[in-house]
């Protein structure tokens, strides 16, 4: 969206903004509080929506789990209901129903009353801060927050005429399209940059794929471990040092996402150098097991968490460190990491294992920087793309928090 066009919404939400004429509603006024209860094998339907399903600041159910494995009952949620998180109320998690389902018993699945609520409108109100500020000082308990319905109910809210809450919802819904088709670019866009990652160091897309050369990767280098012997009372200062999360979320280190710790003089730490690879060696799930990042930078006085551990190449002419980050994460290295995995309720990868089983098919470094260059401008790409998602949703906010 041009910067012209989100004026223009702007100034058109500022015109249709009349307070003078706004009712005080409670909010047992404008939704029903649906509460039918299933059993979930006895439903009929397949798709579950949980909490873990809705994202903070979207109206959409993008994915679902299945009603087969569930037990004890749940709640019936019907087309265009709305699926309302009361357990943890900070999260501010609010979704429409695009189809039957079963919900939650943390949610409360809402139903909006057509005739003192405009039902495309109410959504938005809910998104809003006033809703949300009000729903986190009503939720009791300090564990798991959550919202009681008799509280919720009670709560008096002032909305704009229905004649108003249509020309509003109209420009709010326009906006949301506008975020809806960001969105599916950039997932299209990820299709193509995966498939093309994937075929890129497996050499099916190389003309010189027969140059290519298979290598044990403990030929490469060696493995060492992260941070050892350390307590709960070392962590919150001292020295970074790269977090779990870092090396699972980005295949290239962020130096400025880390955590500290406390590094005593003499003591014996590994420390992290440009061109370390880094794995994660536990994880909850078989498939999220050996996510690995590069370190693509200098740093000094860096260390490592102790669930994953480091491989440090020998020299950087057999391998390079920027076509390491994309290589560790093609088809052949993950499935490699996946049937590996050793354990039941938690998974763990074996340095070992790597050093001695894995082989990689390498090019010659003058390829390697060619598919690295292409891959790097395929992601500046698609940091573009969230860059501009991230604008828009934050437009979209300022603008649901400017009508209430």
């Amino acid at each position: 969206m041009s910067a012209m066009e989100q004026m223009d919404i702007t100034k058109a939400i500022e015109n249709k903004i009349d307070r003078s004429k706004w009712v005080k509603w409670k909010f047992s006024d404008l939704v029903e509080n649906i509460v039918e209860k299933v059993v979930p094998k006895d439903s009929g339907l397949e798709h579950y929506i949980g909490l873990k399903h809705l994202d903070t600041g979207s109206l959409k159910i993008k994915r679902f789990g299945e009603t087969e494995s569930l037990i004890g009952n749940k709640l019936k949620i019907y087309k265009g209901d709305l699926i309302f998180a009361k357990r943890n109320s900070y999260l501010k998690r609010v979704a429409i129903a695009d189809f039957d389902a079963v919900a939650s018993a943390h949610a409360m699945v809402l139903r909006p009353n057509a005739d003192n609520v405009n039902p495309d409108f109410l959504p938005f109100f809910m998104m809003s801060e006033l809703f949300w500020k009000r729903a986190i000082e009503i939720s009791v308990g300090s564990l798991s927050p959550t919202i009681n319905w008799k509280a919720l109910a009670k709560q008096e809210f002032l909305l704009p005429p229905k004649e108003e809450q249509a020309q509003l919802a109209k420009l709010l819904w326009a906006m949301d399209e506008v975020i809806e088709k960001e969105n599916k670019s950039k997932e299209q866009y990820e299709l193509f940059y995966k498939r093309f990652l994937f075929d890129s160091v497996s050499g099916k897309s190389s003309k010189d794929s027969k140059t290519w050369k298979n290598h044990l990767f403990g030929s490469l280098g060696e493995t060492f471990g992260g941070l050892n012997g350390k307590t709960k009372k070392d962590f919150g200062e001292g020295s970074p040092f790269v977090n779990y999360m870092n090396v699972f979320s980005n295949s290239k280190v962020d130096p400025s996402k880390v955590d500290y710790v406390k590094i005593n003089e003499g003591e014996k730490q590994n420390e992290l150098k440009y061109g370390d690879i880094l794995i994660t060696g536990s994880s909850e799930t078989p498939e999220d097991l050996g996510m690995s990042s590069v370190v693509l930078e200098s740093l000094e006085g860096y260390y490592l968490n102790s669930f994953c551990f480091g491989f440090r190449l020998n020299d950087f002419e057999t391998l390079l460190p920027e076509y390491a980050r994309f290589l560790m994460r093609g088809e052949h290295v993950r499935k490699f990491m996946f049937k590996r995995a050793q354990g039941s309720t938690r998974f763990n990868l074996s340095k070992t294992t790597v050093k001695e089983k894995m082989k990689v098919l390498l090019p010659t470094i003058v390829e390697q920087k060619k598919i690295a260059d292409k891959l790097e401008f395929m992601e500046k790409n698609i940091s573009t793309f969230e860059s501009k998602i991230s604008a828009s949703k934050a437009l979209q906010k300022s603008l649901i928090n400017q009508v209430f």
